[in-house]
């Protein structure tokens, strides 16, 4: 999945989700779990952090399990099953609608978690033609955001220092933030500026990012078997 090029894993992702979306059908839902699960895994991404980025994603699979178990489309409620596309059983809803949660989040991490935020901006500007003036700023913040983590901490250690204790998202801690971000974003700027970068500007890349055999194939299977399979079945 890391190797795949960011562009088509993206485009491929979204037609498998269209596809998901147009079942009704709990076992291909938790067959795509499973399938991005792997995927991940093979990536080699740590399994603790998979697991913490899962928590969340089960509570809330969990709930939707019960809701939909709760209230489904039967004798219980004034409309017909059909309406909604839905089975008629209540177990049959409740696992129809967890293992959407399930698929979906899958299906997001495993793009989240296998392609490279750099190769992701690159791969997006030369495939989709994102503006460089985009691309440029995606790239700035991504820059800035470890600086502001870090200031983050030395401006809630100063505080502690003082004996004064506030709440992680408390004004007192994000208003000199907010003001070292404007000012680096200025500096930033000007310092892009001055090395010539510009919007408008042609220019050639260094290792350009290009669609390969296994990409095609990623995308056949994704936007082409994998619908056509959908439909047959």
């Amino acid at each position: 999945m890391r190797s795949l090029n960011p562009a088509c894993k993206f485009i491929g992702l979204l037609a498998a989700t269209f596809v998901l979306a147009s079942r009704r059908d709990p076992v291909w839902n938790l067959a795509a779990f499973v399938l991005s699960m792997a995927a991940i895994l093979l990536a080699r991404v740590r399994v603790r952090t998979l697991l913490l980025l899962l928590l969340p994603v089960a509570l809330a699979a969990l709930g939707m399990f019960f809701t939909g178990y709760r209230f489904a489309a039967d004798g219980s409620m004034p409309v017909r099953a059909d309406i909604f596309l839905v089975g008629g059983s209540r177990l049959w809803n409740g696992m129809l609608q967890a293992s959407r949660v399930l698929a979906y989040a899958g299906l997001g991490y495993a793009f989240a978690l296998t392609t490279d935020r750099i190769r992701m901006v690159r791969s997006f500007q030369r495939q989709f033609h994102v503006p460089q003036v985009f691309a440029y700023g995606l790239l700035a913040a991504w820059g800035v955001f470890p600086h502001m983590a870090q200031e983050f901490r030395r401006t809630r250690a100063a505080f502690r220092a003082r004996g004064i204790r506030v709440l992680p998202f408390s004004p007192a801690l994000l208003a000199p933030l907010l003001v070292k971000s404007v000012r680096w974003s200025e500096e930033l700027s000007v310092a892009m500026e001055s090395k010539g970068f510009s919007g408008k500007a042609v220019r050639s890349d260094f290792a350009p990012i290009r669609v390969q055999a296994r990409d095609w194939a990623f995308l056949v299977v994704c936007c082409l078997a994998l619908p056509a399979a959908a439909i047959w079945l």
